[in-house]
């Protein structure tokens, strides 16, 4: 059993990675359903976001947020179940999928949103595919922190033979 703490931060960079990544799936399916992944002059906004994927409900969405819940469940088992050895070497192999996969340019996206120029431009804009990457490079960064978090992290078995 690991400590509060370390069940506290492995909880929310999980939770906050699948929050983002479900933010990508969203956003995802409504650059398709409002025409804006192949006109990028659409201006797309969160209740059009909203309003485009709830109705009517499709299945690709649907399975699209069941792959994100379930990469979430995969996380904590492999975080909370796996030994220190197979977990810490599933985390650092799935954070260098996701970089290579689109981590990398959502990393470049991220790093440009903070640039001074940018908070200038208008809030309603999505970017629409933008996000998505911008939602796998969290999950780039979660998955490498947790790998990290886990060689460090100690359960009860090693406080004892250390005392």
């Amino acid at each position: 059993m690991f400590s509060q703490t370390i069940r506290y931060i492995a909880w929310s960079l999980i939770g906050v990675a699948t929050f983002f990544l479900a933010l990508g799936v969203l956003v995802f399916q409504a650059a398709s359903v409002t025409g804006a992944a192949s006109n990028y002059k659409i201006p797309v906004s969160w209740f059009s976001v909203l309003s485009s994927v709830t109705w009517p409900p499709s299945w690709r969405l649907f399975l699209l947020l069941l792959g994100v819940l379930l990469l979430a469940i995969f996380a904590l088992l492999i975080f909370f179940r796996a030994p220190r050895s197979v977990g810490v070497a599933v985390f650092f192999l799935q954070a260098g999928i996701a970089g290579f996969y689109g981590g990398a340019l959502g990393w470049f996206f991220i790093s440009r949103e903070l640039a001074a120029y940018h908070f200038s431009m208008d809030g309603e804009k999505l970017g629409e595919y933008w996000f998505v990457f911008e939602a796998v490079a969290v999950w780039t960064v979660a998955t490498a922190a947790l790998a990290v978090v886990r060689i460090f992290a100690t359960g009860p078995a090693s406080r004892n033979t250390q005392l």
